[in-house]
């Protein structure tokens, strides 16, 4: 019993060092060219998703600070590798991260890079583009996905939590359900648009089907000698209740209409390389995203033939 019960106590002890997340620190990102509230607000953004993923510990803005402030460092602009590490010395951090946001012929250009204090070099990097400032918090996500994807492929025995893939794949078969391939495509506020004004017009067209059944029912079952008067009202309403369904049933069409033109032509789902290469292993007619690759230095173009779901 007791060799049982040590043995239980060194798996749980293996599991929880196996399980210590990367300690992070994230710096503000350097602007070049573009104002500093913009770059504040993608380094905000960076830090919140590394946090929402659940494998870092990311070191508290506040507390960060707070450090720096009484060590009199100043980490404002910070963004070579031997800065980093003296901040990650002081904050007693594993990893930081330091980076730039500059703008380049309209275009909105987020750099990221993680620096390992211990070896003062740069082991990961990611970056994207936008080119609306609407979309600074999608390109964030997108730029914090480019980044967790590059740790967990050279970290992967030690980096367990698994890291969700989005595929093209999967963002099309969902555009069949309005509203879902939106969400998938972290563009909320247009899949929740679309999800709930196809279910209304749905809700509102189902009703109208049943209506228009009764009354044909009961325009059927007026008794033979009867009124020309009762034929008349119940003629009138069995009309009245074909047009209301054929005006709810083509809203519904025209709002799933709608949703195909989004998903093809308006949304722009950012999935990184490393996904859509998972798409071509499991894939059935996955339309790839053409153009340069900037993360990978090269130009994609394609369409592979297996599937996933």
């Amino acid at each position: 019993m007791r060799k049982l019960y040590f043995t239980l106590v060194l798996i749980l002890c293996a599991g929880s060092l196996h399980a210590e997340k990367m300690r992070v620190a994230v710096l503000d990102l350097k602007p070049e060219a573009v104002p500093t509230v913009i770059s504040n607000a993608i380094t905000s953004i960076v830090r919140t998703e590394m946090v929402n993923t659940g494998y870092f510990t990311v070191v508290e803005r506040d507390r960060m600070d707070a450090i720096l402030r009484e060590q009199g460092f100043q980490s404002t602009g910070c963004t070579d590798s031997s800065c980093a590490v003296q901040v990650g010395r002081l904050l007693s951090a594993e990893k930081i991260l330091i980076g730039e946001v500059s703008k380049v012929a309209g275009t909105i250009i987020m750099v990221v890079r993680i620096v390992d204090v211990e070896k003062g070099i740069a082991e990961f990097a990611a970056n994207e583009k936008t080119r609306s400032i609407d979309d600074i918090d999608l390109a964030g996500k997108r730029l914090t996905e480019k980044l967790v994807r590059n740790i967990y492929d050279q970290h992967h025995d030690t980096f367990r939590a698994p890291v969700k893939r989005k595929t093209m794949a999967g963002y099309y078969w969902r555009g069949v359900v309005p509203g879902w391939g939106q969400l998938y495509a972290d563009r909320d506020t247009r899949g929740y648009g679309y999800l709930g004004s196809f279910l209304i017009a749905g809700t509102l067209t189902a009703g109208a089907a049943i209506f228009h059944y009764n009354a044909k029912s009961k325009y059927n079952d007026v008794p033979r000698g009867s009124p020309q008067s009762d034929f008349d009202e119940k003629y009138d309403t069995y009309r009245n209740s074909g047009y209301a369904l054929l005006t709810m049933g083509g809203l519904t069409a025209a709002i799933y209409l709608m949703n195909w033109v989004d998903v093809i032509f308006l949304t722009k789902p950012g999935f990184s390389s490393s996904g859509s290469r998972a798409a071509h292993e499991r894939c059935m007619l996955c339309l790839d995203r053409t153009g340069y690759d900037p993360v990978n230095r090269e130009y994609r173009a394609g369409i592979s033939f297996t599937y996933s779901f």
